[in-house]
């Protein structure tokens, strides 16, 4: 059979002949102004809306590394706000600032319209002010610009995430807007055997996150929108920026978690703007693994024409001359990324890596990656080595194969 396969901002058929497919689950298409209209019109466990846009106020956007359907989401709400006395924070975290490109996708057909307002956070290099010392001993910073305004409006989205168990909600601060020693000494937790897809209670860095959003004294109003299979808004939840993600969680439980079985082939691909860079597109190898067999092979595909990324995480990998010294490394000390190699090291020690990129092959092999310049070619190869059906994750970023028990959310 014939199975589409995303790279970059296009698709690439690939013929196999025991292909099993998983994608989000399929949920009914709705109204994507209705369900935003309702969401704003009743938030939960908070003011209504206009407490917040009324008058002077901090709008907080994702950057250009999610799924985030930004511009629609601005359609409904900037419709309300009737004057321009605000800011628009992008909340780039540790990320790069966004090219013109990517601010393009952020906004959309508003760009133009708020491009004279609009601040982008750098972790590295702006001022930040100290809120307080979370009891994980994680001391938190913030972006000068919470210090503006007492009134802030965030708008995310709520995927499934491989170490905070989901993105959204809390997010939009930290590591959103967080200054960069805030943020590795809350992902420095990443590597705890808590801290993975799903799991919110008893996460070291869900619950880090949660702790220092809390110290904000800002009242703040989170957007939580649920994308479908095909990117459409499916849900949305408004309001207290703790309630509201956690009722989104609900949701993108819905549409993201797959049951699933274990197979030896897997094949996992970061889809558009998921697989920007190498940094990025890891979060398919994350899911893409929970379905693999020890011994087995995990091709992921991602385009990566950024190159990349963050490459603190990198340099640990290619300094390593096995994925078990990657992980000594990380026994005796942290830096931020440094999970990342982590992760890609440990299953390094239990399976196969393959990836069809755009980047050089030395980089992948660097990476303990064996690099394929065809999908088809590694699809080939990997049946000719360990036979069966493959199972092929088209969302691999937000796609999490697992059965409902592992689901660890509140309820």
């Amino acid at each position: 059979m014939k199975v589409r396969v995303n790279y970059g901002k296009g698709f690439k058929e690939v013929e196999a002949e025991k292909a099993v497919i998983a994608s989000p689950n399929d949920v009914e298409e709705r109204n994507q102004a209705a369900v935003l209209k309702e969401s704003l019109d009743n938030p939960i466990d908070s003011n209504p809306l206009p407490f917040f846009i009324e008058n002077e106020f901090l709008l907080v956007v994702n950057d250009a590394q999610r799924p985030t359907p930004t511009p629609i989401i601005l359609d409904s709400l900037l419709e309300r706000v009737e004057h321009k006395r605000f800011e628009v924070a992008v909340a780039t975290g540790s990320h790069s600032p966004p090219t013109e490109e990517e601010l393009v996708y952020i906004f959309g057909r508003h760009l133009s319209g708020l491009r004279d307002r609009i601040y982008v956070h750098k972790a590295l290099d702006h001022p930040h002010t100290y809120y307080g010392t979370t009891s994980q001993g994680t001391e938190v910073y913030f972006d000068e610009i919470l210090t503006r305004y007492d009134n802030v409006v965030a708008i995310t989205s709520v995927e499934p995430h491989y170490f905070a168990g989901f993105t959204g909600g809390r997010k939009s601060l930290l590591p959103g807007l967080a200054a960069f020693e805030t943020i590795e000494h809350n992902h420095q937790f990443a590597m705890r055997k808590e801290a993975r897809n799903l799991a919110l209670r008893g996460n070291p860095v869900h619950e880090g996150m949660e702790e220092a959003v809390n110290l904000v004294k800002a009242n703040i109003c989170s957007v939580n929108t649920i994308l479908d299979k095909n990117r459409r808004i499916y849900a949305c939840s408004s309001g207290n920026i703790i309630s509201s993600f956690y009722q989104a969680v609900r949701w993108a439980e819905d549409v993201y978690c797959v049951p699933t079985r274990k197979y030896d082939i897997v094949l996992a691909a970061a889809s558009y703007p998921l697989d920007g860079n190498l940094y990025q597109a890891q979060k398919a190898i994350e899911n893409g693994k929970l379905a693999l067999n020890d011994g087995g092979i995990l091709i992921l595909v991602a385009q990566c024409k950024d190159g990349i990324g963050p490459d603190k995480f990198y340099n640990l990998l290619k300094e390593s001359k096995t994925p078990w010294e990657t992980l000594d490394v990380l026994t005796r000390e942290y830096k931020l990324g440094y999970h990342k190699a982590g992760k890609i090291a440990e299953l390094a020690t239990r399976a196969h890596i393959w990836a069809v990129t755009d980047l050089e092959d030395e980089i992948l092999r660097n990476a303990f990656m064996t690099p394929y310049h065809s999908i088809q070619e590694a699809v080939d190869d990997a049946v000719r080595e360990v036979g069966g059906d493959i199972l092929f994750l088209p969302e691999a970023s937000t796609t999490v194969p697992l059965c409902r028990e592992v689901c660890q959310t509140p309820h």
